[in-house]
């Protein structure tokens, strides 16, 4: 991200957020000088105010702290040997299926289409990345600052097919077979600049799903 992008994302952030705080005081103020339920109006209003603090944080710093993470791990993973990763099978490395964290198109989240319940389901599990199947079948792959960035919109999308078309970058994936070598997705991370990789089965069922951090946590973890 270049310097000047930078600092006009800084002046909005500080913007947005001194303007919520002056506009909660300002109502408050008026109402306790000439209404007769002060209290009623700040507890009405406070939590409405500090949702939308919430969710510009969540783009901002999300966004910010996802984009230097993803730099780095592409200086990494472009580094280690194809030597090595050709003797490892991507089922050795992959997340299961039973394991990894994901939610089908017939959750409720999805077919209300609830973006703040979906954003705070990934805070609460503490994950940045969300695999979305359906039918057994990658759907797609959501990063939670796509949806805090689709939260902050003046009309956010309303289905998950209205979501997918506007953030393009949700089906940025490949997926790789179950008997294919780390090597072999490496080289697929880098040919198609993306950064989840789906593990299918014969029938391109999701059975697993590898990413580039994983691959980089492996070879930490094996001493490699």
């Amino acid at each position: 991200m270049s310097q000047p992008k930078t600092v006009y994302r800084d002046l909005i952030a500080k913007i947005l957020l001194i303007g919520s705080f002056v506009l909660l005081i300002a109502i408050v103020i008026y109402w306790m000088v000439c209404g007769d339920e002060p209290e009623r109006l700040f507890s009405l209003l406070a939590p409405l105010i500090s949702t939308w603090i919430g969710t510009l944080l969540a783009f901002y710093f999300g966004r910010e702290s996802f984009e230097a993470a993803s730099k780095s791990y592409n200086e990494i993973i472009n580094k280690i040997s194809p030597d090595i990763l050709d003797d490892i099978l991507v089922k050795q490395v992959m997340i299961d299926k039973f394991t990894m964290v994901s939610i089908d198109v017939t959750n409720p989240m999805i077919t209300t289409f609830d973006l703040k319940a979906l954003r705070d389901f990934l805070d609460s599990i503490n994950k940045t990345r969300l695999p979305i199947l359906e039918g057994g079948k990658i759907k797609c792959i959501v990063h939670k600052s796509t949806f805090s960035d689709e939260l902050l919109k003046i009309t956010p999308a309303n289905t998950l097919s209205d979501f997918i078309n506007a953030n393009p970058i949700v089906v940025q994936f490949e997926v790789i077979n179950e008997t294919q070598k780390v090597e072999d997705a490496r080289k697929l991370i880098n040919e198609k600049n993306c950064k989840d990789l789906f593990v299918v089965d014969g029938n391109n069922l999701v059975v697993g799903w590898l990413t580039d951090t994983q691959i980089i946590r492996y070879m930490n973890s094996q001493n490699l």
